[in-house]
């Protein structure tokens, strides 16, 4: 683990986000998650309300959807936080606008706006029934994904381990905007020249 992966940040007050190696070539590096908009995961205010997105509480069982309905209004407000702080910078969020499906409490819309100024697009973001130890699942977002990266059954973007081990350290107090900067950073990548050649191998394997 210590070789594929460092910390981001190393104060004990901020998240604990690993980010991993990377080999191409002669090129060894870390994928630099500060780099696609300065501290994006610090600006992101930690969950308080604790409750499974089936009603539950997490240790208990004990059935609660009054803690569920007030996640929900937290899942929004945070978001909210999120995107006025960095935008507040200078900083650029690629989402906007996360919303509650009125008919469903476990999906909600968000807008996403691509970073080359062309119509943006609504997707899905859904939740498990084991949200938030269980990360959200997003539909509608294929366009951004790339090369290998992508969700074997959906098309949709693929974190991997990089989404897979910050999660499980940090799903306590951590919600959709703490996904979608996963995603957001996923994104930054895409226009590096390391994955186009990264694309190009893979072409070749299967010809």
């Amino acid at each position: 683990m210590a070789r594929r992966f460092k910390p981001l940040f190393l104060h004990p007050h901020e998240p604990n986000v690993l980010i991993p190696v990377f080999i191409d070539g002669e090129v060894v590096g870390t994928w630099d998650l500060r780099s696609y908009s300065s501290d994006l995961l610090s600006e992101i205010p930690d969950f308080e309300t604790l409750v499974y997105a089936d009603g539950t509480e997490p240790g208990t069982g004990r059935r609660r959807p009054d803690l569920w309905a007030r996640r929900i209004r937290d899942e929004v407000e945070v978001f909210e936080i999120w995107v006025k702080r960095v935008t507040s910078r200078g900083g650029r969020v690629p989402f906007r606008f996360l919303r509650p499906d009125p008919r469903n409490p476990r999906i909600f819309y968000c807008d996403y706006y691509p970073p080359d100024g062309s119509k943006p697009f609504t997707f899905k973001i859904k939740l498990p029934p084991k949200y938030p130890e269980q990360p959200p699942r997003t539909e509608g977002l294929r366009a951004i994904s790339y090369a290998g990266f992508r969700m074997p059954s959906t098309g949709e973007p693929c974190l991997g381990r990089l989404g897979q081990e910050n999660w499980r350290r940090n799903w306590r107090k951590w919600g959709i905007a703490h996904y979608l900067a996963l995603i957001g950073h996923y994104e930054a990548t895409k226009q590096g020249l390391s994955i186009r050649r990264l694309e190009k191998r893979l072409r070749g394997r299967r010809t």
